[in-house]
């Protein structure tokens, strides 16, 4: 008798995965999915399994249709099943799910910078990778769908439900890889952008400073002429001018090759793209995030959910039962334990110590720099009065072309590391988004399937 309530269970299993509008599809049925779903971010790795096996169980009064298809169809062997109703099968009660997928991720749509979300968009609609990763996950969907619909008379020999069970973890774990690709693309996109951002103003300050330099060669040969100052001002001047220029070619060609980058991954025309960044050049600035006590609760990290629902599929081919994976996490490193078990947990619990360890690095290097942009703003201003001091001098006959030189040459250094810090924020931003889990969505977790040429 308990080999047929368990072949009956397994039966109720299989029925799980039938697409709405299928055959003996219950309410319980139905609400499943949105019940995994939302499991999926518990911390716990028991509540996840637990709940994967629990539709088995099903209160047993729910599925009475399911167990008497169960046993008509497979009558012949399994003689006495319609007559009896032994005790339902113990199964651990999950907990409720302490984290849920976001509703929408997408930070880059609040950033303030509507270039950035529009350019964010354009790399993930052009990325192939997501879409052929987006068609597969269809076509498994759909082939999981008709395998359901082909439950005949044997209910696939009352066996289908462990393979259920398997096939359903594995397609979660490729739907969370999925999201966790989708968020890196947009995070390489957003990085690529304010380079070019930085390329970009870095060029306009060195087209500034090469302004000034030919300026002041003027002036300088301006009052050598007038008997003021010897030709030496002016050579000065010429040379400054000309080392300047070369500068400023080469942050052209840097800049023209982070552009093209950008362009690449968007799917862009290089000249769309320019015409899109316009003439200033301003690094987005995406906020600042001190370190805060929400980032001891679970992380909405994909790729971790992902590692949880493959290390499950392990455990489900390897017919563990929920008492294994109870004492796993009770005991955790016990050598009595499963090895793929024990190795797996130990593998979930470092990947989620390492993920906080980053977040904790990126937003100690905010602070950082933090109080580097402040040390900066106050050399800034002082940079700034002394150019405006040499240039009046030097006009006036009252200063020499060295200290204007090295007046303005110093103003400059001072606004490109403030613009690298700013670089820098953005950029440790962009990782620190990445890293807590933002930038995908349970909407991710079932793309439209791409239409991009795939193997």
């Amino acid at each position: 008798m308990d080999q047929n309530m368990a072949s009956g269970n397994l039966a109720a299993e299989g029925l799980s995965h039938v697409r709405p509008g299928g055959p003996f599809l219950s309410p319980a049925a139905r609400t499943w999915g949105l019940r995994m779903r939302s499991v999926i971010a518990s911390r716990r790795f028991a509540a996840i399994a637990a709940r994967v096996r629990i539709f088995g169980a099903w209160n047993r009064a729910g599925a009475p249709m399911v167990m008497a298809i169960a046993c008509a169809l497979a009558a012949g062997g399994l003689s006495g099943c319609a007559g009896q109703s032994g005790p339902a099968a113990q199964v651990p009660k999950a907990p409720e799910p302490t984290v849920e997928a976001p509703t929408d991720g997408d930070w880059w749509k609040t950033a303030s910078d509507p270039l950035l979300a529009d350019l964010i968009a354009r790399g993930i609609a052009a990325d192939t990778d997501l879409a052929c990763r987006a068609a597969r996950l269809d076509a498994q969907n759909e082939e999981d769908a008709a395998a359901a619909r082909r439950l005949t008379g044997k209910v696939r020999k009352l066996v289908g439900g462990e393979q259920d069970l398997v096939r359903d973890a594995t397609r979660r774990a490729d739907a969370y890889a999925y999201a966790q690709a989708r968020a890196e693309r947009a995070a390489a996109v957003a990085l690529a952008y304010v380079e070019v951002r930085r390329l970009q103003k870095v060029l306009v300050l060195r087209t500034e400073r090469l302004d000034q330099f030919r300026d002041n060669a003027a002036i300088a040969e301006f009052r050598r002429q007038a008997g003021l100052v010897t030709g030496i001002d002016g050579g000065i001047g010429s040379s400054m001018a000309g080392v300047a220029d070369a500068d400023l070619s080469a942050t052209r060609a840097r800049f023209d090759a982070a552009r093209a980058n950008l362009a690449r991954m968007t799917g862009m025309e290089d000249a769309a793209l320019l015409a899109a960044l316009g003439e200033a050049g301003d690094v987005p600035d995406l906020g600042r995030d001190p370190p805060g006590v929400a980032d001891e609760g679970p992380l909405h990290r994909a790729d971790l959910q992902a590692r949880r629902y493959r290390l499950l599929a392990s455990i489900e081919r390897e017919k563990m039962s929920q008492a294994d994976i109870d004492a796993a996490e009770a005991h955790r490193g016990d050598p009595g334990t499963p090895p793929l078990l024990r190795d797996g947990l130990a593998e979930m619990d470092k990947a989620e110590l390492a993920a906080r360890a980053e977040i904790a690095a990126t937003r100690q290097s905010l602070v950082t720099l933090d109080t580097r942009e402040a040390a900066l703003a106050q050399s800034s201003e002082r940079a700034r009065r002394a150019v405006q001091d040499a240039r009046s001098a030097y006009r006036a006959g009252m200063g020499d072309f060295a200290t204007l030189y090295v007046a303005e040459a110093s103003a400059l250094s001072v606004e490109e590391a403030r613009l690298g810090i700013r670089a820098e924020r953005a950029s440790a931003m962009i990782r620190l988004h990445l890293q807590r889990g933002d930038g995908w969505s349970a909407t991710d977790l079932t793309p439209p399937p791409g239409g991009a040429g795939c193997d």
